[in-house]
């Protein structure tokens, strides 16, 4: 089943792998891949599957919102996308 492809907000974002953590978490790790832009794996701590399209929702408008002021070349240089 893994890895998965999502659409969200016209960026795919790729889960790689689903962690059980105590407490009732889970810890996927996640790579985005927006136009040509790919981001290194990160991680996302969720409770349910709302919680985690919210988190992925807020990470890819960052990452937008970065690529926008800095630039691509930029951000590869700060090792937040490949």
């Amino acid at each position: 089943m893994l890895p998965m492809d999502v659409e969200v907000d016209g960026c795919i974002a790729t889960i790689l792998e689903v962690a059980k953590l105590p407490l009732g978490e889970y810890q996927a790790s996640v790579q985005v891949r927006y136009r040509d832009v790919l981001t290194r794996v990160f991680q996302v701590v969720y409770k349910d599957g709302r919680e985690l399209a919210m988190k992925l929702r807020t990470e890819i408008a960052k990452l937008k919102w970065a690529l926008m002021l800095y630039g691509k070349e930029e951000l590869r240089r700060r090792g937040i996308i490949l």
